[in-house]
């Protein structure tokens, strides 16, 4: 007889638990049975007193609390349901900038005012700026090495006003550089509701370093981190004075922008919001196009290769307004083709442009068409929040990878995964104001998440979907259980080189989980509810674990506590298999889903091995239970089993029957293939080794890693997502061609 076990919660103090049989109703039910008929009102009322239990109510996660955010409850700006509370605040900026861009020099110079208001409860007696190209001053602290040209005295400040007054800039009681940030102190405090006029005028370069920003060529520009910028303070840290450093990203306010870009009239220019004076600037045939991609399904050519040999605008000044962002960032070159459509939104046509090189236009074809798809999916399916800016702009520019804007983004190329994750972004940090300096996983996790879900269920014939995991494990297991596996939680900007793994790899995974335990549907509810309640404004990790507790339902305590605020790993093993019994333990501390994959003697008509797979969600291991028992069909005719070949797992030798080293022990291993392998296109080696006589690879500089198999060419990862082929020369192995699938990256390694 199952027993269904309900906690009621009178208050955060008190609560009990009612323990609810089959047999209680039953006998109940007897009671008041009068010839063979429960009267209408009797089981109606025992409906009632069914349907409150099986709904439960549920007292908030016993989770650590660090002190601000105790105090932003009770200062009632935050609240345990995951809402913003009665007394929630944020500021706002408006800034008019006039900007010019000389390509010859690289020479960003330009003028600005800024209105900030102070919406804080606080009397501000300072502003903070950030000036982010101070980065490249000597002696500035920086997480990468730079071009050594780029390295000078940072942003060149020219004048400064306060008020109507001009500031000395050498005065420190007046303005005080420290770091990427300039504290401007106020001639009179700012008080609740009052607004400062402020302005620059300023120089700096389009840096050479391209990291997000920089110099794509000699004549095509990526333009960010460029302008003055009032810095964050907010209800939970105060002013947000962390450097940046090249290595987390941003935390900035909500904010309207009227920006006047001056550039050669040659030169296009694109840029965060919407272009105000088209028909001042484009070229009447080149007009015409562009406001019929205003409105079009279908991609049209604003701009193509013969119209740049001898393009000249009318105009040499752009002007964008764009209202409520986070930022402002520009794009431009004179030789960069511009495709554009359209897509509509709950019935507003939102503009999406590609900006990339007449020499690879080939490459860029299905750019845009790619776009509409990914807004459509984004805005109707998942998260299922529509799009909230008028425009977006996918411009080709770095080297590898891609880097997000408001209404922009700055990409290496034309992959599907990076157009998604770049877009995605949209909606963290940018609608949802993600304080990525110090909660990277709460943005970077979220757009690997996104695409990956996205991906798998709209680009991906369902013939063709993998796991959602796959990918996941392969950019996990190399760190799984290490000193570096930090509890999620940890502030992003004390993750140094654990970066990458701490901000996308790691949540993704358990954003995942969560999707997989609560179901599409309502996990959607509580994800798109999620973006509702925080947009445009700043949510902690606690608003997000307690929003999806109210909205499921659920007391998610099990698994916050394991994936987020603990040290740990994941490590489940076959204990046996006898009769057609599979038992399998958890050793590990994280749980995650079992996944059993089965192949069997016989063979289907095809000459296939027959199969067979089972996936029990992670909510499995949530009571402490050790094991879990699964029947396993035609149990006499197993050849081997795998469990969780697609997940992360502390000691993968253990979750194979029969073991990995039994079923390599007929696979003579060619020793010449051990050994290292430098990749040519990234800063990271391949190490293939043999461990208990089964192939491992190790990339490093990089949580990649995993246990390889024969598949005649080469070999394949046990997750299917790595693919190693070995390149010989007369014989001799050479080198070899690594293809990650989950990033449509081929490349090639020479044995050292």
């Amino acid at each position: 007889m199952e027993v269904i076990t309900k906690t009621v919660y009178l208050s955060n103090e008190q609560k009990f638990t009612y323990h609810w049989t089959a047999w209680n109703f039953v006998l109940l039910r007897s009671i008041f049975v009068v010839n063979n008929e429960f009267p209408m009102r009797i089981q109606l009322f025992f409906s009632i007193v069914l349907s409150a239990f099986t709904f439960q109510t549920f007292a908030q996660s016993d989770l650590h609390i660090p002190k601000e955010i105790q105090e932003a409850y009770k200062k009632g700006t935050r609240s345990k349901d995951g809402k913003p509370g009665p007394n929630y605040w944020q500021n706002f900026v408006e800034y008019d900038i006039e900007v010019a861009v000389t390509p010859d020099t690289r020479a960003i110079e330009g003028s600005e005012t800024i209105t900030f208001t102070n919406n804080s409860p606080d009397e501000l007696s300072s502003v903070v700026i950030r000036l982010y190209y101070d980065v490249f001053k000597k002696g500035s602290q920086r997480g990468m090495q730079v071009n050594p040209e780029d390295i000078g005295d940072g942003v060149d400040i020219r004048k400064i006003t306060v008020a109507g007054t001009e500031y000395d800039t050498g005065n420190p009681q007046m303005a005080r550089r420290t770091g990427t940030n300039l504290v401007l102190t106020l001639p009179e405090p700012l008080s609740t509701g009052e607004s400062v006029d402020i302005g620059f005028e300023w120089m700096q370069k389009v840096p050479l370093t391209v990291r997000r920003t920089g110099a794509i060529d000699s004549t095509s520009f990526f333009i960010a981190y460029w302008y003055p910028q009032v810095a964050v303070y907010d209800d939970v840290f105060g002013w947000d004075m962390i450097n940046y450093t090249f290595s987390t990203e941003f935390y900035n306010n909500l904010g309207s922008y009227n920006v006047r870009i001056a550039a050669p009239d040659n030169f296009l220019v694109w840029s965060t919001g919407v272009l105000q004076n088209a028909d001042d600037i484009l070229p009447s045939t080149i007009l015409t196009k562009y406001e019929k991609a205003t409105t079009s399904d279908e991609v049209i050519a604003v701009v193509t290769a013969e119209e740049l040999e001898t393009l000249k605008l009318k105009s040499s000044t752009w002007h964008y307004t764009a209202e409520e962002v986070t930022d402002f960032a520009i794009a431009m070159s004179d030789h960069y083709q511009w495709d554009a459509a359209s897509q509509v939104v709950e019935g507003e046509r939102i503009l999406i442009s590609s900006a990339y090189p007449s020499k690879d236009a080939d490459r860029y074809t299905q750019l845009t068409s790619i776009q509409q798809k990914t807004m459509k999916h984004f805005s109707e399916d998942a998260p299922g929040v529509p799009y909230p800016y008028p425009a977006f702009t996918t411009f080709i520019g770095l080297r590898g990878g891609g880097m997000e804007f408001p209404m922009m983004a700055n990409n290496a190329g034309p992959g599907r995964g990076v157009t998604i994750h770049e877009m995605f972004h949209t909606y963290f940090p940018m609608y949802v104001r993600i304080n990525e300096r110090r909660f990277a996983w709460m943005d970077e996790g979220w757009a690997d998440f996104g695409t990956a879900l996205v991906s798998n269920k709209y680009f991906t014939d369902e013939e063709d979907r993998g796991s959602l995991y796959g990918s996941m494990k392969f950019s996990m297991q190399g760190m799984i259980g290490t000193i570096g596996d930090l509890p999620t939680v940890t502030s992003s900007q004390y993750m140094g080189n654990n970066y990458g793994y701490h901000s996308y790899s790691l949540p993704s995974f358990t954003y995942a989980l969560l999707y997989q335990h609560l179901g599409d549907e309502r996990f959607l509810e509580a994800w798109s509810e999620y973006i509702r309640r925080w947009a445009k404004k700043s949510p902690t990790p606690y608003d997000f674990f307690y929003t999806f507790e109210d909205v499921s339902g659920e007391d998610l305590s099990w698994l916050w506590n394991s994936w987020y605020f603990r040290m740990g790993y994941p490590d489940l093993a076959i204990e046996s298999f006898e009769k057609g019994e599979l038992t399998v333990r958890r050793n590990g501390d994280r749980p995650v889903p079992v996944s059993v994959v089965v192949e069997y003697d016989d063979l289907m008509e095809n000459g296939e091995p027959e199969s067979y797979a089972v996936t029990l969600s992670t909510s499995v291991w949530k009571t402490g239970v050790p094991t879990v028992t699964l029947e396993i069909p035609k149990g006499n005719n197993v050849k081997n089993i795998t469990l969780n070949g697609d997940f992360p797992d502390f000691n993968e030798f253990d979750n194979f029957f029969p073991s990995l080293p039994e079923r390599f022990k007929d696979v003579e291993l060619n020793e010449e293939v051990l050994g290292e392998y430098p990749l040519r296109q990234f800063p990271a080696t391949v190490v293939l080794s043999k461990e208990e006589g089964v192939l491992k690879m190790v990339i490093t500089n990089s949580p990649m890693s995993g246990f390889m198999m024969p598949d005649g060419e080469g070999f394949t990862s046990l997750d299917g997502q790595m693919k190693v082929k070995i390149l010989r020369e007369d014989g001799v192995v050479t080198g070899l061609e690594l293809r990650l699938d989950a990033f449509g990256i081929n490349a090639i390694a020479d044995k050292r």
